[in-house]
């Protein structure tokens, strides 16, 4: 098909050929427009599983390079600029209902806090011995404050494990290691002050967001995300230069993926308007379905500041994310960062550094994969054995939350905190808003933490509770 020829080496097939796929569409080989072969017939000519198309078609689906149609077939998708920023994906490189017991007999609160991984499968074992070997035999160094840009060991097996699994390239010199999204974003947020005094932000997105920079008195401008992600449309050429801050490969609460389309309008309008972006890399490594997004740093490496964190990997209590700087502003965001005292545990950083090093991390994120992909795929089923068509469940099968949006024609408009009556919490998307009222009917269940007796328990008492809501209706 096109040309293609797996490489030995090179990454999975489907990789390989997701990589070849965005490059020709990318320099225009591919035009907009063009019909691709049925999945039968391009795996015929490929001499690959019919499956490996079938997933590459709905992977670069997701990320709008292609649309399809029903009962017509799959598509090039229009949109897309052509040349300018073709050569900067890689193709050969890896990416890596019955109602419930009454509310008053209900003893135990059933929280769906989406930034809860499952904590019952933490390796406590593991991580004991890496800090008890750490502590015995480490230098005096690792119970001082320690170099403030984080511990040389870390930042090299980050700095691996970025290039091996999303194929970014960075020195160890670019990485600053933090307290987790929360302290980086604090750290962006000083370090810019006096250059920017404006921010451009998803809406909905995650509250503290937009109350870090609000804290430092920056100009707060929502933008709104629909299925594409971010309308970055909606920045004005001539609005202010500032900061704009995304979660491109996973869209929290919407769970939209930033398409094609928009990443490259994103990084015209930082470099011609003069803005920088700080991407949000949030649960990419969980997806469910079809392989990693690309990071958005890929495109515009000068202009991306690239924000991780290991809290939803392995555990919020490690206290650790960390920022990939453009090398033109690492000087600052160190400064920063020195003035404000901002230093982490150079116990955990060097346990870390062992765990990643000796490839306990990936094997950890493989198994958690297959652990969130069946929680996922059991919550959505409950919900239509539950629910029926009363709910649907939205969003790209990535992360540890799904979004339900309720029938607003049966339900109106429900008050989700009166909810705990009945031993559920949850957040709806106004509780992500800044423009309240907008989303009627749309909430976040988060199942990283819940096992699946807990999820099944849950919608059955959200059951009973938006019954009882409807018969007030």
């Amino acid at each position: 098909m096109f040309g293609f020829s797996p490489v030995a080496g090179a990454g999975s097939v489907m990789k390989q050929l997701c990589g070849y796929l965005r490059e020709k569409i990318e320099s225009g080989t591919l035009s907009p427009g063009l019909q691709l072969p049925p999945t039968r017939r391009a795996a015929q000519e490929l001499g690959i599983a019919r499956n490996i198309v079938i997933e590459v078609y709905e992977q670069l689906t997701a990320e709008g390079y292609m649309t399809s149609r029903a009962g017509s077939g799959t598509y090039i998708a229009s949109g897309i600029e052509v040349g300018s920023q073709a050569s900067r994906y890689s193709p050969s490189l890896p990416v890596l209902a019955s109602p419930v017991t009454p509310a008053a007999h209900q003893t135990k609160l059933i929280d769906f806090d989406a930034g809860i991984p499952d904590l019952s499968r933490f390796p406590r074992r593991l991580w004991s011995k890496y800090v008890r070997e750490i502590t015995d035999s480490e230098p005096a160094n690792v119970f001082t404050y320690g170099d403030v840009q984080g511990t040389p060991a870390l930042r090299e097996a980050i700095a691996d494990y970025l290039h091996r699994v999303k194929g970014i390239r960075c020195s160890t010199d670019q990485i600053v290691i933090t307290s987790g999204t929360s302290e980086s974003f604090l750290l962006l947020a000083s370090a810019f002050s006096d250059r920017y005094r404006t921010v451009y932000v998803e809406e909905p997105t995650i509250g503290f967001v937009a109350d870090i920079f609000r804290k430092i008195k920056y100009d707060i401008h929502p933008i709104e995300v629909d299925h594409q992600g971010m309308n970055i449309s909606r920045i004005e050429r001539s609005a202010p230069s500032g900061l704009i801050v995304l979660t491109p490969s996973h869209q929290y609460p919407t769970g939209s993926i930033l398409s094609i389309q928009r990443r490259q309008q994103t990084v015209t309008l930082a470099e011609t308007a003069g803005h920088y972006i700080i991407e949000d890399d949030y649960n990419s490594e969980f997806r469910h379905k079809g392989g990693p997004v690309p990071p958005l740093q890929l495109l515009a490496p000068s202009r991306v500041i690239y924000a991780g964190t290991f809290s939803k990997t392995m555990s919020p209590a490690l206290r650790i994310g960390f920022l990939i700087v453009p090398q033109s502003l690492i000087e600052l965001i160190v400064r920063t960062k020195t003035e404000l005292n901002l230093t982490t545990s150079g116990i955990t950083q060097s346990a870390l550094a062992r765990f990643i090093m000796e490839g306990h991390f990936n094997r950890h994120i493989h198994k958690m994969r297959a652990v969130y992909k069946r929680k996922r795929l059991f919550l959505a089923d409950q919900c239509r054995r539950i629910f029926g068509e009363h709910v649907e469940v939205v969003g790209d099968e990535a992360g540890m939350h799904v979004q339900l949006a309720f029938r607003q024609d049966l339900y109106g408009p429900i008050d989700w905190h009166r909810l705990e009556e009945f031993g559920v919490r949850l957040y709806s998307f106004d509780d992500y808003a800044m423009l309240k009222g907008r989303y009627p009917g749309k909430v976040v269940l988060g199942y990283g933490n819940l096992t699946e007796e807990e999820i099944s328990e849950g919608l059955r008492r959200i059951w009973q509770f938006t019954e009882a809501w409807k018969h007030c209706y």
